[in-house]
């Protein structure tokens, strides 16, 4: 009896870790820290956002004439304008909100890291 209790316990950790490893696998869950540039470090002010779904969001991005510039993260793109003051977000039907998140702050500081 002891031994079934040990063996549901080990058989249910195995479904559990296999249920759960696809999102270890899963190259757009980004769970690192992130900080926010300061204010004065934006060279894009309060922008106007615009959120695209292209099926190549960073081809997109580069073939798109009127920025200032555009940069790319993972399977995603942003491009930007300083006048007005713009962000474009590309991404592909598959995306999560770090993603996004992660673009916009690349429009805030003109692809300039943080």
């Amino acid at each position: 009896m002891v031994e079934m209790k040990h063996a549901f316990k080990w058989a249910l950790a195995g479904v559990v870790l296999c249920w759960l490893s696809p999102l270890w696998a899963d190259v757009l869950l980004d769970f690192s820290v992130v900080l926010p540039p300061a204010v004065d470090k934006h060279k894009v002010v309060q922008p106007v956002v615009q959120w695209l779904v292209r099926a190549d969001a960073p081809g997109y991005c580069q073939q798109i004439k009127e920025h200032d510039g555009f940069a790319v993260w993972q399977e995603g793109c942003v491009y930007w304008t300083s006048t007005p003051s713009t962000c474009s977000i590309v991404t592909t039907g598959r995306t999560t909100h770090s993603q996004v998140g992660r673009l916009f702050l690349l429009c805030l500081t003109a692809g300039e890291p943080t």
